[in-house]
């Protein structure tokens, strides 16, 4: 919280509890974001009293600012007790935003709200629910500019003024035909400069870049990135434009995935709402599923140190098992290595399922020569220990060391390709899951070759 917004808060508070009104010229110069931040930090009671207090416009842009999940718990709560207010502030609210808002309504809420909506918006809000989670048709905003083709810039410039108020952003306008069909786009900039009676289909671009309304949202971020977007528009199967999606949705798009791949490769299924916003039994659940995983890994790697140190002759060379977690930590830290690499460069695009052969060229390549680095130290380590210098032992090292890093760097990058080719999120091959499967290979491979050796 900004230090301006956090020494207010008690003022706030007290206003809130008191008279409600007067907390409006407390908070008249802070900004949506600010005024989150503040709302976040006050009890439920009073964020609820802050929220019905201020201005609709304002009570509407704060709800736009905050956090999903507290969001979805104060607005419940209005709902319930002031559908009118509810609907009020819903109506004014960006058209994406409102939408997940309501989406996450208990039915018995949504129902009266969207009755006591307005029409326009109701149906609004329909549309955009009827697409599915993670789609560009779920994350659009229906509130853009469309102009006509044959309209003049100067008649362009005043229809984008009168309707600037109510739109997501004016910075992009999109040239369409009276039925609706993408024909090009037009920025603010080009209306500017452009003289007064040439027509939108003179300045327009008719190579934008569009998105299809059922394309992966992943897909669409990867698109606005590349061309450097500050909004695209969203086409349905006719080419008609049905919304637009901005670079701030995209941010959050980017940040919520970015935070599902590193919860995955903790090997923890991904959490819906904020750390502290979890529940404890949320949290058991969410982390439980994996831990029983690697554990039954585990057993797997005791099982194979069973199977061999029955074998006599391996059970009687003693310094066999000083160097055991060397060799399979090893194994399962290249293995993760090769597995976040992958699993990122999977998510940004830089790496397709068709380049499989040749990943698993470029690793065989690298594990062999950090294999060969790291078995250096696993000699020396070898010389070191008088009752250990053989011959024999350090080549049992020597080889292991390369084996299993090796092994597990291909591992590492292979099993995130065969899961993209499956059409399986790469990020479940979590970098613990790797290790521990790099640790059983690496165990078999460690005794097999001292067998030989030894």
């Amino acid at each position: 919280m900004e230090s301006t917004t956090r020494l207010i808060l008690p003022d706030v508070a007290e206003a809130l509890a008191g008279d409600p009104q007067a907390v409006l010229e407390l908070t008249e110069e802070l900004r949506p974001a600010d005024l989150a931040d503040l709302t976040f930090a006050l009890p439920d009671h009073l964020a609820l009293i802050l929220v019905s207090a201020l201005p609709v416009t304002e009570g509407a842009r704060l709800l736009d600012e905050l956090e999903h999940e507290r969001r979805l718990v104060l607005f419940e709560q209005l709902a319930t007790r002031d559908v009118a207010r509810a609907a009020d502030l819903a109506e004014e609210m960006s058209p994406d935003e409102r939408a997940d808002l309501i989406g996450e309504l208990a039915p018995e809420i949504r129902a009266p709200l969207l009755a006591a909506m307005e029409r326009t918006e109701s149906q609004d809000v329909r549309q955009l629910l009827a697409y599915p989670d993670g789609t560009a048709g779920a994350l659009m905003t229906t509130a853009f500019v469309t102009l006509g083709a044959e309209l003049t810039v100067a008649a362009a410039i005043e229809q984008v003024r009168r309707s600037a108020e109510d739109m997501e952003t004016i910075y992009d306008a999109y040239a369409v035909a009276p039925n609706g069909t993408l024909l090009g786009a037009v920025s603010l900039r080009d209306l500017i400069v452009a003289k007064a009676d040439r027509t939108i289909a003179d300045i327009m671009d008719t190579s934008v870049a569009a998105v299809e309304d059922t394309l992966d949202q992943e897909e669409v971020a990867r698109l606005i990135a590349k061309y450097d977007l500050t909004a695209a528009p969203v086409i349905d199967a006719n080419r008609r434009v049905v919304g637009i999606i901005t670079v701030d949705d995209v941010i959050d798009v980017v940040e919520e995935e970015a935070t599902e791949d590193v919860q995955r490769l903790g090997g923890v299924q991904p959490l819906e709402a904020s750390y502290f916003q979890t529940d404890l039994w949320t949290f058991i659940k969410k982390r439980a599923l994996w831990l029983v995983v690697l554990f039954v890994g585990g057993l797997a790697t005791g099982s194979a140190m069973r199977f061999y140190t029955s074998d006599a002759a391996i059970a009687a060379f003693v310094p066999l098992l000083w160097f055991l977690p060397l060799i399979i930590s090893s194994g399962g830290n290249a293995g993760s290595q090769s597995a976040s690499l992958m699993i990122r460069a999977l998510a940004v695009g830089e790496v397709r399922p068709q380049d499989f052969v040749r990943v698993l060229s470029r690793e065989l390549v690298i594990g062999i020569s950090l294999g060969l680095a790291l078995s250096f130290v696993g000699v020396g380590r070898v010389l070191l220990w008088s009752d250990t210098r053989t011959f024999a032992m350090a080549a049992t090292v020597s080889l292991s060391v390369i084996s299993v890093v090796t092994i597990g760097a291909l591992l590492g990058a292979g099993f995130p390709l065969l899961l993209r080719r499956l059409n399986i999120d790469p990020a479940v091959a979590s970098t613990p899951f790797i290790a521990s499967l790099s640790d059983v290979v690496g165990l078999v491979i460690y005794f097999e070759i001292a067998r030989a050796f030894l």
